[in-house]
């Protein structure tokens, strides 16, 4: 009994050091030793591992932890659960689960939400978009989204769907990540997964397209997503495999690989998910304009508007105010002071990476 309850302490100090360390520790630290460093290491041995699953091992991970929480529940002695003593380690019991759950979530993963912030390695600097260099950006955006739909399906008048899709979509993907981010002097390490989870609306239902789970080192993206999403959205999740925590960061580096992937279905879904926030910025300010420019557009490019809205109908929010509210808390714990607002920022990142000049010199922020 003596040597369990030490057991349950260890795991108390370790998830208790994981948060002094994540809170404490520099940027420049954390940077160098393990966003650079051991997570490198930890990257390639999760992939070299267990990326060659034929599943996702998000199954898996939920799986053991049911049958884990059963069998703790059916060893529990009931009929003495309320002596003080028993809920004192009962509470133990759950403060080392806490413990392990916080100490694994930032080894594996979670120490690079304290790294050097992307925006300074890249000195990009942010700034609210004027409304009519916004619209600019919506006219020229949507010029370059026309052509490439145009070379896709030239005089196609209905939505796209999953046969345009290419067969090693996943590893198009990855590819063009894994190259945008060396180009960003970003390390990469080994070969992040992007998962299609079923049952469809999994995430959907919860005001997600995705989720990168850091404890089976894989992304996910919800099977019910439209073809043309899931692009952007798995490049999104890859993009946190390798390190990058912020969500709208992930969002720029998806659009970036999007655009660099030499298929033609890929490059096109990224632009009509970038496409989307530009847009909805737009007509966050203008909102009548918005819908007389929408209307002029081609009828095949709005089918396609029309097909992704129409399949997110399919899957309503569950709760969407809590899950927003512990989201938002939870990024602003993190150091990610934006919160739910981060995932929009992908405007003025591209806007901020395009006035900075795509061919100056990256350097390492000290």
């Amino acid at each position: 009994m003596k040597s369990y309850s030490t057991g349950k302490w260890i795991w108390i100090f370790l998830g208790g050091l994981s948060l002094i360390i994540r809170y404490t520790v520099s940027a420049a630290t954390i940077e160098e030793y393990y966003s650079r460093g051991v997570f490198l290491w930890i990257r390639r041995i999760i992939d070299i591992g267990f990326g060659w699953f034929p599943f996702p091992l998000i199954y898996l991970f939920f799986f053991l932890l049911v049958a884990w929480l059963v069998r703790s529940i059916m060893k529990t002695d009931w009929n003495n659960f309320f002596q003080w003593s028993r809920i004192g380690q009962y509470l133990l019991s759950v403060a080392a689960f806490l413990g392990g759950v916080a100490f694994f979530f930032f080894f594996l993963w979670g120490f690079n939400y304290g790294r050097i912030p992307f925006t300074k390695q890249l000195s990009l600097q942010l700034e609210p978009i004027p409304i009519d260099t916004l619209k600019e950006r919506l006219n020229y955006k949507t010029e370059e989204l026309l052509v490439l739909r145009e070379q896709l399906a030239a005089q196609r008048v209905a939505a796209l769907d999953a046969s345009f899709q290419p067969m090693n979509m996943e590893q198009l993907i990855r590819e063009s990540v894994i190259q945008r981010l060396k180009e960003l002097n970003y390390p990469t390490a080994g070969k992040v997964r992007g998962r299609i989870l079923k049952p469809k609306g999994i995430f959907l239902r919860f005001s997600s397209a995705g989720l990168y789970w850091p404890f089976v080192g894989e992304g996910n993206i919800d099977g019910g997503l439209h073809p043309l999403q899931q692009p952007f959205t798995m490049a999104h999740e890859i993009a946190h495999g390798y390190g990058i925590t912020n969500e709208g960061i992930c969002n720029f580096i998806a659009y970036l690989a999007c655009q660099k992937s030499n298929n033609a279905f890929i490059k096109y879904g990224g632009a009509v998910s970038y496409w989307r926030y530009l847009a909805g910025a737009y007509q966050q300010h203008r909102n009548k304009e918005y819908w007389s420019f929408r209307e002029q557009l081609p009828k095949g490019f709005l089918a396609d508007m029309d097909a992704i809205n129409n399949t997110l109908l399919l899957y309503p929010d569950i709760m969407p105010r809590f899950r927003n509210f512990a989201y938002d808390k939870y990024l602003k714990s993190q150091g990610i002071s934006e919160g739910l607002q981060s995932y929009s920022q992908i405007v003025m990142l591209v806007e901020a990476w395009e006035k900075r000049g795509k061919n100056a010199p990256i350097q390492l922020a000290d």
